[in-house]
C-alpha cells in the first residue's frame, strides 16, 4: 500500500506534533511489542489514523499516562473521604462559605 505525501492533508485527524521548544525532543527507545501489535500500528497509520508510527505509539502512551493519573488523583479522593477528620473539616468549610451561595445574584436577599 502506498503511503500518502507528507504535508498533503486526506482528511486525516490532526495529531499533536512533539513540541521540541521546551527541550523535550524525541527520544529512540528500545521497547519491542508483539509482531502483531507492530502491523496493526502500521495498518491504522497507514488508513490515517496518525502522521506516523511515532505519533500513533505517543499519542497512544500519553493516553495511558493520562488515564494512570486520573486513576492515581481519584484513589486519593476515595482516602480523603473516609478520613473523618478531612470530611468534618469539610463540611465546616461548606458551612462557613453557605452564606455566599446567592451573594451578587440580583433581586434576592
Amino acid at each position: 500500500m502506498a503511503r500518502a505525501t507528507a504535508g498533503v492533508s486526506r482528511g486525516r485527524p490532526s495529531v499533536r506534533r512533539t513540541d521540541t521548544r521546551g527541550g523535550d525532543r524525541p527520544k529512540k527507545v528500545g521497547w519491542q511489542v508483539r509482531r502483531s501489535v507492530a502491523e496493526a500500528v502500521k495498518e491504522a497509520v497507514e488508513h490515517g489514523a496518525a502522521e506516523s508510527q511515532n505519533a500513533f505509539v505517543e499519542d497512544a502512551l500519553l493516553r495511558r499516562l493520562k488515564e494512570l493519573r486520573r486513576e492515581k488523583l481519584y484513589s486519593a479522593y476515595g482516602a480523603a473521604a473516609q478520613d473523618p477528620v478531612f470530611m468534618e473539616d469539610m463540611r465546616s468549610i461548606t458551612e462557613a462559605f453557605s452564606g455566599t451561595v446567592r451573594d451578587g445574584l440580583e433581586g434576592e436577599a
